[in-house]
């Protein structure tokens, strides 16, 4: 999502299309992955698949087309994050986004009077989804909700969810005067994406702060990253052993990752401490690139240089099984 002040995931596909992977021995067994994203030339879901031997290796499935439209609110969507369920929602998924047409308005009018709700799509298969809703989760003196995304939080069998905001005062209703924050990180808890807690504070920096994303390694470890507009080193690496709400530490900054917005972690799917990075280039040329490392827990990524990824804008990824990366392809 686009800070203001910044100027704030048609296809170059990698070198071969994609094989099946080997059959997992297990069905539960992660073969492939699959990212959500949207695209500058159409704002709605689109999906694309990579395998375990060449995870950033995405290519567009579905022909190409978007697998849902967005048919509420502004009628596009922007940062698309997918959820897994947990807990009593095991096997389900969620794809939430926000609610954007920035064709139809401008990035200034888009923090005074943008959506307060975000989009929600529900499936049981990764195929077939919902139709939208729209669930508001700010009140009326936030300008806009940015970049939603959710983590399961096993402390609270809850999942928390997260996403920009900034805020005017209550006694200006048209949100015509100065902002009373900058653009701030929120939260809230869901067991449904339907009805949400009191949203609070999560992140608030001394300038704008948007695109959280945070990713479990372990029982008592988290990643996370986000963009702050006051730094000019890149995209923080944080890292916690003490709960979403405990005490965060500084590893480093993401290397090549000034300009970039909209990072995204996830996993090796067979493990080992190997992950990756995905994020979104701001300015005139948008798309996504990747990263790479031996090592999330220490936070040092290398960028990735062998594959082409800009067809894709702010993504986020799952890993998936033999079974659904099939259902997946056949699309």
């Amino acid at each position: 999502m686009q800070l203001k002040q910044l100027v704030l995931p048609a296809l170059a596909l990698c070198g071969s299309a994609l094989g099946s992977p080997t059959p997992s021995k297990r069905a539960d067994e992660k073969v492939g992955y699959l990212s959500v994203y949207w695209t500058t030339d159409d704002e709605s879901v689109y999906f694309a698949l990579s395998d375990n031997d060449d995870p950033l290796g995405f290519a567009a499935i579905n022909g190409g087309k978007a697998v849902v439209t967005p048919t509420l609110g502004t009628k596009a969507v922007r940062d698309t994050s997918i959820i897994a369920g947990q807990g009593d929602n095991a096997g389900k998924y969620w794809i939430i986004g926000t609610d954007l047409n920035i064709g139809e308005t401008t990035w200034a009018d888009a923090v005074r009077t943008g959506s307060r709700a975000i989009y929600v799509w529900e499936s049981s298969d990764l195929v077939n989804w919902s139709e939208n809703t729209l669930v508001t989760v700010e009140d009326e003196t936030a300008g806009m909700v940015w970049a939603p995304d959710a983590i399961w939080d096993p402390e609270q069998e809850q999942y928390f969810v997260h996403w920009a905001s900034k805020f005017y005062s209550a006694d200006d209703t048209d949100h015509t005067g100065d902002a009373t924050t900058g653009n701030v990180l929120r939260y809230a808890y869901t067991s449904d994406f339907k009805t949400f807690t009191e949203p609070k504070d999560y992140i608030v920096g001394t300038t704008d702060v948007i695109d959280l994303c945070i990713l479990q390694l372990d029982s008592n470890t988290l990643l996370r990253s986000y963009v702050n507009s006051s730094s000019t080193d890149g995209l923080p690496v944080e890292i916690s052993t003490t709960g979403l709400l405990g005490d965060w530490s500084v590893l480093g900054n993401v290397a090549d990752s000034t300009s970039y917005e909209a990072p995204y972690f996830f996993a090796d799917n067979a493990g080992g401490g190997k992950g990756y990075m995905t994020a979104d280039l701001v300015g005139s040329s948008p798309g996504i690139s990747g990263w790479t490392t031996d090592d999330l827990s220490a936070g040092v990524f290398t960028k990735d240089t062998s594959h082409d990824l800009t067809f894709m804008r702010h993504d986020s990824v799952l890993g998936v099984t033999q079974s659904q990366y099939d259902a997946l392809k056949a699309m």
